[in-house]
């Protein structure tokens, strides 16, 4: 009998743990005072098995919300710092990121609902950040559930590194030369970010990229307009500090190189 009562004992425990996790995210949840779209029931539902399986061990408030995401500040089951970025899918704009995801061959056979195209938006920031972290600074990504990324941890005191818009650059001649020479490295590595702007980089110890979920892979059609967006929306920032070269002077020695 032993052995059975100890087994129940086991199984109670960890029912027990279970309980106590699920009362944690419904109770963070709270905490954050954020909308139900963001930790709607099928959020809290991946934040749960996230918990369980010790890749959070805990949420302690909002660090930065997008246009598409609300991203928190946690720790693992290691006791790490880590980012967690929850993709809204109540509010999403889903048919602009369907836009994005059908140019994009990786994720062209998306289904064109909701929660599928929320899904896969969340996978492409994923594979992106991978590709990324291997040629300049980003937050390494983690893991993707869903919904929910797990990322590094960009900060210090529990508050991310400011972004070059609210830190404004001591050196602008340089930074911009280094955001370029990124900009030329995402290329040969394949990808473009597409977004990117004086929002989306931010200002540490080092200058990290961030944001990747519109990068796109240099194979797609739209992949020359969107890095010459992203070389145009730098150059308008920096002009006010510098003289930047020409748009298509910058581009074509991307291209070219």
């Amino acid at each position: 009998m032993g052995d059975i009562e100890d087994h129940i004992d086991v199984y109670e425990r960890k029912e027990e743990i279970k309980n106590l996790k699920r009362e944690r995210v419904n109770r963070d949840s709270d905490i954050f005072k954020v909308r139900d779209e963001v930790f709607d029931q099928s959020t809290r539902l991946t934040l749960f098995k996230l918990m369980n399986n010790g890749y959070i061990e805990s949420l302690n408030g909002e660090i930065a919300t997008g246009k598409e995401a609300n991203v928190f500040y946690g720790k693992d089951g290691d006791g790490k710092e880590i980012a967690v970025k929850i993709y809204r899918i109540a509010t999403s704009n889903f048919n602009k990121m369907y836009s994005y995801l059908v140019g994009d061959p990786r994720f062209y056979y998306t289904k064109k609902d909701k929660r599928s195209t929320v899904f896969a938006w969340a996978k492409r920031e994923f594979k992106n950040l991978k590709i990324a972290s291997e040629v300049i600074n980003v937050p390494k990504p983690i893991l993707t559930r869903n919904n929910v990324l797990i990322m590094e941890f960009l900060g210090k005191n529990m508050k991310a590194y400011p972004t070059l818009k609210d830190n404004k650059s001591k050196d602008p001649e340089k930074d911009f030369n280094l955001i370029i020479e990124n900009v030329d490295k995402l290329y040969k590595a394949g990808l473009i970010h597409a977004d990117l702007s004086e929002y989306n980089i931010l200002m540490g110890k080092k200058m990290y990229f961030i944001d990747f979920a519109q990068g796109t892979i240099k194979d797609s059609i739209m992949a020359q307009d969107f890095l010459k967006r992203d070389i145009e929306n730098i150059g308008r920032y920096f002009s006010n500090y510098i003289e930047v070269p020409e748009v298509n002077e910058t581009l074509k020695r991307i291209l070219n190189e």
